[in-house]
């Protein structure tokens, strides 16, 4: 058996897999734990790219507020708003992207805790049966 079998290398995506043996069982166990580790450096990322996008929106709301020659501080938003929506975009697309991964890492550490679960039976199991 190969990591290919459970994962896409190129993405490091965890495929549909079923291990069926103990063996299998355990390597399963491995890589997704390892994965869940791999992928620590990439979340912290996520979340200094989405602190960055949300300052940048920031301050190019504030510095649009201050340009603004309109006489209402309604519409001093209003135009500032429409300024900066490419920064909106921007911010929104990190945390949408953050979301995603701390969602997958939830769910990889589900499998993962499951997959232990059923590895603990089994080994009780072949142990019984002695």
């Amino acid at each position: 058996m190969s990591t290919q079998d459970i994962a896409r290398m190129d993405t490091g995506e965890i495929v549909t897999y079923e291990p069926v043996t103990p063996i299998e069982l355990e390597f399963m166990i491995r890589e997704l734990g390892e994965r869940l580790e791999r992928a620590v450096p990439a979340i912290k990322q996520m979340w200094h790219e989405r602190y960055e996008a949300e300052r940048a929106l920031i301050k190019a709301r504030a510095e649009a507020l201050l340009r603004s020659k309109a006489m209402s501080v309604t519409e001093k938003r209003a135009e500032a708003d429409l300024a900066v929506m490419p920064h909106r975009l921007d911010f929104d697309l990190k945390k949408e992207t953050l979301h995603a991964a701390e969602e997958l890492q939830k769910a990889l550490a589900a499998r993962l805790m499951g997959l232990q679960n059923i590895n603990k039976v089994l080994g009780q199991a072949y142990g019984a049966s002695r």
